[in-house]
């Protein structure tokens, strides 16, 4: 198993030669024979096929994480003492492996996205939908873009190194940067500017005057707004004496007191019970005891 993991890539051969290329084509083969395969199990079977291979992944990464590794696990003269410490030597081989897997695997997720998005948007182009407009504007900017970011990628392996903006530009760097810097993260500042009043508009909801709890938030949360404003700061803080016992009530040390001691720990606690959550829906799919339909 140890000289197996080690051998050299499948893939290691230079690119462009007809030997990767026949690899990558066999490659591809299998992975639509065992795509294939697995359709052509019947459906009551296929749940337990995936359930499986889903707790055999999942399986791994658990051992890897809870198998205890030796001191010197790292050091490239090391030689495993007993059966526990094979184990462990096994599973950091079959790390690379197993990476490579997943990677592969984000690929197929990524091109099953990409089939469903083009099946549902071509559908509702072809069906004359009042708004297949949105969706030929949406087809038209990820397809162009993909090209686009391809063509930009491919002509930086020619060169081996990151094309620069200002020298040098060809028109698919003028490409890239007009649909990249010019549009992408122009839209996504204005859907984050767009954000910022929905969120005004449920605080202002849910800071309402309508009880004593209320009250409370909506007082810390006036102090901790006022204390990220310099100027409010320094102007509320100066007419504080810094040597009597006045000092503690400056906007700054209220500010620090209700963060280190309600704040941080609230956002703990969340983190905490978020935690257990994620953990409490890991072990169900990895298990697989979730249920379609609520049954």
């Amino acid at each position: 198993m140890d000289g197996l993991l080690a051998q050299t890539n499948f893939f290691a051969d230079p690119n462009g030669s007809g030997a990767l290329w026949i690899k990558l084509f066999i490659g591809l083969l299998l992975g639509f024979g065992l795509l294939f395969g697995l359709l052509q199990i019947p459906t009551h079977a296929r749940r337990y096929v995936v359930a499986i291979v889903t707790f055999l992944s999942g399986l791994f990464f658990v051992l890897s994480f809870l198998w205890p590794k030796p001191i010197k696990f790292d050091s490239k003269a090391y030689v495993p003492l007993n059966a526990v410490e094979n184990v462990g030597s096994l599973l950091n081989d079959a790390s690379g492996v197993v990476v490579n897997f997943t990677q592969i695997l984000s690929g197929f997720l990524l091109g099953l996205g990409i089939f469903s998005l083009l099946r549902i948007h071509l559908t509702r182009i072809g069906k004359g939908h009042k708004d297949s407009g949105f969706s030929i504007v949406l087809l038209v900017s990820m397809v162009t873009m993909a090209v686009v970011g391809m063509i930009h990628k491919h002509a930086e392996f020619k060169q081996g190194a990151v094309l620069d903006r200002f020298e040098n530009q060809t028109v698919v760097n003028k490409l890239m940067d007009i649909l990249f810097e010019g549009l992408l993260q122009q839209m996504d500042a204005i859907m984050f500017s767009l954000i910022a009043f929905f969120i005004l508009s449920a605080a202002y909801r849910a800071f309402r005057i309508r009880s004593i709890e209320a009250t409370i938030l909506l007082a810390v949360a006036l102090l901790m707004i006022l204390s990220l404003m310099g100027l409010v700061v320094q102007n509320i803080d100066g007419f504080v004496d810094r040597n009597n016992l006045s000092s503690n009530f400056k906007l700054g040390s209220i500010s620090t007191f209700l963060r280190k001691s309600f704040q941080t720990p609230s956002i703990n606690a969340i983190g905490f019970g978020t935690g257990l959550g994620a953990l409490a829906m890991g072990i169900r799919i990895w298990l697989s005891l979730d249920k379609r339909g609520g049954k």
